[in-house]
């Protein structure tokens, strides 16, 4: 049997009150993307929001206490791991492959950091809103189920995270894809770019939510477009899914020059829109881009992926937009 480590990770919560209601409601806050419910015996499998992840099982779960195992691609065996909410967001490894010990602490270390983060941001009062920035992915369309491992089939085992890590400065236009793609395919696998955009390409629109944002309008407040994007696959938003008809405005990351969750992104929509931060809401599947939001004085709403268009509308009555 291999050699084992444990290790704890530890981040203080500044109102523990709502933390285990509020992961409970959200345990992408922990697990990522792709997160189970918690209940026991579920299985899952989720990557965070640099593309890297794991899979496991939800083993056990009692009122501020969730036992659960965790490998990363390529474990031979699951770690075990207990997760504690109280006075601290507390992670701690029980049973960790000894080769593979900075990989888990590295990825639960963010975990706990992006968590803690989002929880101890307060969500600033607003008035009466006169604008809903909607986010893309996660809340109104997301790739085709299969795309990460399409991905990893054409470029590799770490591909995917290569990816995400190039695509990063192109979401603020200061960089092109394309080859940067070609240089990680020739690296790997000698695969396709296009076949690469296009699986990247490849959206599912959710339509109930678009009649979320249709309604939105009728209601006669400002509908939003704030989208990171990188200019290829905002182009196919535009041209091939036509998703600008439903709004107001559009703030795709690569033409403001400005991405989620850096400041400047949000100032530059409350100076196009001229309105004050507590008139305009905000929803989105990511912890991070919601904190960052809240930071700049903007109500929001952290949406789940797998809750679909009624959820988004309730989120959306919660912020004082009834629709």
């Amino acid at each position: 049997m291999a050699a084992m480590t444990d290790f704890t990770l530890t981040a203080s919560l500044t109102d523990p009150q709502p933390a285990w209601a509020e992961l409970r409601a959200h345990p992408e806050l922990i697990w990522g993307h792709g997160a189970p419910d918690l209940e026991p015996g579920l299985d899952y499998d989720a990557n965070n929001a640099l593309g890297i992840g794991g899979h496991g099982r939800i083993e056990t779960v009692e009122p501020g206490r969730v036992g659960f195992s965790w490998a990363g691609d390529g474990w031979e065996q699951s770690g075990r791991f207990v997760l504690f909410v109280g006075d601290d967001l507390v992670i701690e490894a029980r049973a960790i492959p000894d080769d593979h010990t900075d990989e888990a602490r590295a990825y639960w270390e963010r975990a706990v950091a992006t968590a803690a983060d989002y929880l101890n941001q307060p969500n600033p009062v607003g008035t009466a809103p006169r604008a809903v920035l909607f986010d893309a992915d996660g809340v109104l369309q997301w790739p085709r189920p299969g795309w990460l491992a399409d991905f990893t089939r054409i470029g590799g085992p770490t591909f995917v995270a290569d990816a995400f890590a190039a695509e990063l400065d192109c979401l603020t236009g200061d960089a092109d894809l394309k080859p940067r793609l070609e240089e990680l395919l020739a690296a790997g696998t000698g695969g396709s770019v296009d076949e690469i955009l296009e699986i990247w390409h490849d959206l599912v629109i959710d339509p109930d939510a678009l009649a979320v944002v249709d309604r939105v309008r009728a209601a006669g407040l400002i509908a939003a477009l704030a989208t990171n994007q990188q200019s290829y696959r905002g182009t196919q938003m535009r041209q091939r899914y036509e998703m600008d008809r439903h709004f107001d405005h559009v703030f795709y990351s690569y033409e403001v020059g400005a991405a989620k969750p850096s400041p400047e992104y949000f100032q530059h929509i409350l100076a196009v829109l001229e309105l004050p931060a507590d008139q305009v809401v905000f929803v989105d599947d990511s912890p991070s881009n919601v904190r960052a939001a809240r930071a700049a004085g903007v109500p929001a709403v952290l949406h789940r992926t797998s809750t679909g268009a009624a959820a988004l509308a309730s989120e959306l009555a919660a912020l004082g937009v009834g629709v």
